[in-house]
């Protein structure tokens, strides 16, 4: 007993849950009448296409309602009505057959029956169909005009092949009745001039072919070089390393895809000037301790406008044109470093160095020349430079790096042998 019991209260428990949670679940969708079309008389009237007597026209008025009301139906976000199924709501039509059509909305609206009232008219101009089509809202029971179309057809029979153009036109562009072809993409801006290592979300809009904002489309995005930049599903640019790229922006709908893309010009730039402090930590002969070393750091980058940035070719038979495109394509891309360090007591220390850099730090080489402040008898020469770094974000156009630099020095007099060096340094970066 006690059993049977508790099994009827879970049970009667279950069915309230499921009963307090079937109406949130539902979504309640306005309801759109869509009435039979009205057709004009000889005197400019809209009357019943019945008291025409013209088979073409009574049947047409009854298809092209039938034809929006599916389209409507397919869409999913009206409870539709028409004048049969509107029956199922009412005992009998609430207006009269000469009504106007505003009068039919008024009338609708009136008894509660509807949200939105559409209907159109037909009109024969010699061998021309004309149909024209008008959407009311219920603003408080008094009928407000929010959509009207209107479209011809040389053929009677070809009429219903309007009703999509009808929609188009009926709906605001937000409501996609019927999806809406997408002739035209582009993103604001076509050209970008991105930090190394900063993100930028893409702005880009789809339009018809009327020229309007298409809602809520997909935009498929793609990058002509990867090592360069990176573009996330969402639209998000990261840049990677110095150099050119470009985005493509392509934007699909339920049943529709871009016939024009639009493209993106991505310039990644690295920072233009640094300062860095630091010491050396390999024993110097003739130096106590670990002296303080002072740096400086210029990239020097030229920008090249609406033209993406290539690898020179390997053809040598020009081989001024090689070296000259060899060299502006370092300068461009910004791999190009001028090291300055000098030892405020001792020494100044100058190098040019080849640097990859990335996003999350960056690697050199480079040549240059070390030489003494006062005694030039001391330790000077040439050297080879290898730098190591990476470096913390703190903003867009700020980086702290840290980097190690390896110097191997041959000195241009037999007064002293080659040496090694190896320096620890910190900094701070700017970007233009």
């Amino acid at each position: 007993m006690r059993k049977s019991l508790c099994l009827l209260v879970c049970c009667a428990l279950l069915t309230a849950l499921l009963g307090i949670a079937g109406p949130a679940d539902a979504r309640e969708l306005p309801t759109t009448v869509v009435l039979d079309f009205l057709t004009i008389n000889a005197q400019g009237e809209y009357i019943e296409p019945t008291l025409l007597q013209q088979p073409d026209i009574i049947n047409l008025s009854r298809v092209m309602a039938l034809g929006i009301a599916a389209r409507l139906v397919q869409y999913g976000e009206f409870d539709v009505l028409d004048n049969v199924t509107l029956l199922s709501r009412v005992d009998a039509l609430p207006y009269e057959q000469s009504a106007s059509a505003y009068e039919r909305a008024a009338a609708l609206f009136e008894v509660g029956v509807a949200d939105e009232v559409i209907t159109g008219s037909i009109t024969l101009l010699q061998n021309t169909a004309v149909v024209g089509v008008q959407r009311f809202a219920n603003a408080d029971g008094t009928p407000v005009l929010v959509g009207s179309s209107l479209a011809n057809t040389s053929r009677v029979a070809d009429a219903p092949t309007l009703i999509d153009k009808l929609l188009s036109e009926l709906f605001p562009p937000e409501v996609q009745v019927i999806e809406r072809s997408i002739e035209q993409v582009f993103t604001v801006p076509s050209q970008l001039r991105m930090n190394l290592g900063s993100s930028y979300q893409i702005t880009a809009y789809a339009l018809d072919s009327m020229g309007r904002p298409i809602p809520d489309p997909e935009f498929l995005y793609f990058a002509s070089d990867e090592s360069k930049i990176e573009v996330t599903e969402d639209g998000v640019i990261r840049a990677l390393q110095p150099g050119t790229a470009t985005v493509t922006v392509r934007a699909i709908g339920r049943t529709a895809r871009s016939g024009s893309p639009a493209t993106m010009t991505v310039t990644v730039i690295p920072p233009a000037l640094g300062v860095r402090a630091g010491t050396i930590i390999t024993n110097r002969q003739g130096i106590d301790g670990r002296p303080m070393r002072l740096g400086l750091r210029l990239t020097p980058a030229f920008e090249q406008r609406n033209i993406e940035q290539k690898v020179p070719s390997g053809d040598t038979s020009n081989p001024l044109g090689f070296i000259s495109s060899f060299f502006s394509s370092l300068l461009t891309n910004g791999l190009i470093t001028i090291d300055v360090d000098f030892d405020p007591t001792r020494e100044l220390l100058f190098a040019f160095s080849g640097v990859q850099r990335s996003a999350a730090g960056y690697i050199g080489t480079g040549v240059g020349y070390v030489t003494p402040f006062e005694d030039i008898s001391e330790e000077q020469g040439f050297l080879f430079r290898f730098t190591l770094g990476t470096q913390y974000r703190p903003g867009n156009r700020v980086a702290l790096p840290i980097e190690a630099a390896l110097d191997a020095i041959f000195p241009t007099t037999d007064a002293f042998k080659p040496s090694f060096r190896v320096g620890i340094n910190v900094g701070l970066d700017l970007f233009p």
